[in-house]
């Protein structure tokens, strides 16, 4: 067995098992109203996981000769996070712009105080692209929460990444034709299709009675939300390819780092919230 497979087969069932607890404890807390929906999602796991992704990012900045800070990269991806919780919750939605302006100003400052003003405009773009990036995107799984049952926002996420797991074992079996051999070339057209095929059943399965949704319905949102996945994963090898990094980091041992555990899911979530808006 190779040496990364082993790994996975050990430390994906930890990371899905403490997935689950954090789901459950969300969950169980919001139900008997000691928190809002997703506070304990927020404090738990996204917010420590916007870090590990914060200092990731720092490491592919640098690779470009981006002199960038992840405590202000922390600071960009946490407001765009905690404005659209916010905004799920009830709160203006001009306090979304407004977060972003604050961690513009927040790069700028931060160069400013130390009295340097060489690479500003690279820190203030590193700055907005991670407010998008680890901020609005993983804020939308957030929303998903609000609007819906944790449960819901765990067949989404298990639909998500059950697609890396047919692509895997589909493209090993049958892969012949390269996807995209010059940016991953270990993917492959057979492994995509059976990853699809294998997310839309995982969806038909989870979304079907956790959200109520149509079984047709669950098989093309399954599809879709799968496929969006697969972009986010190729953004994120965009980014890697660029800094000429195979990994974002090594935090989850046979994964990489947090980016390379989460990278798909951090784009589907943007599809899942408008798919099963209007499915509501």
């Amino acid at each position: 067995m190779p040496p990364m497979l082993k790994h996975r087969l050990i430390f994906g069932p930890i990371l899905i098992a403490l997935l689950l607890g954090v789901l459950w404890l969300d969950e169980w807390a919001s139900a008997e109203q000691h928190t809002r929906a997703g506070l304990a999602m927020l404090v738990v796991l996204v917010l420590p996981g916007i870090f590990l992704a914060a200092r990731e990012l720092e490491r592919l900045f640098r690779a470009k000769a981006v002199p960038a800070d992840y405590r202000v990269l922390f600071t960009a991806g946490a407001l765009g996070c905690v404005g659209v919780y916010a905004v799920a919750h009830g709160a203006a939605p001009m306090i979304v712009p407004s977060l972003a302006v604050v961690a513009l100003m927040h790069a700028v400052v931060a160069k400013w105080l130390r009295k340097r003003v060489q690479d500003t405009t690279p820190a203030a773009a590193s700055s907005i692209l991670t407010f998008v990036y680890l901020g609005l995107m993983p804020g939308l799984l957030l929303a998903i929460r609000v609007e819906h049952t944790a449960w819901v926002l765990g067949a989404v996420l298990l639909t998500t990444k059950s697609c890396d797991i047919g692509a895997y074992f589909t493209g090993r079996a049958i892969g012949r034709r390269k996807l995209i051999p010059w940016l991953s070339p270990g993917k492959t057209w057979e492994g995509l299709f059976g990853g699809l095929l294998f997310a839309s059943l995982v969806s038909l399965t989870t979304l079907t009675p956790a959200a109520g949704l149509h079984w047709a319905y669950a098989l093309l949102a399954g599809f879709a939300i799968a496929g969006v996945g697969q972009v986010g994963d190729l953004l994120a090898s965009m980014l890697k390819r660029d800094a000429a990094v195979k990994d974002s980091g090594s935090s989850v041992p046979g994964f990489g780092g947090f980016l390379d555990v989460f990278d798909s899911p951090l784009l589907s979530g943007v599809a899942a919230y408008w798919l099963l808006a209007v499915a509501a």
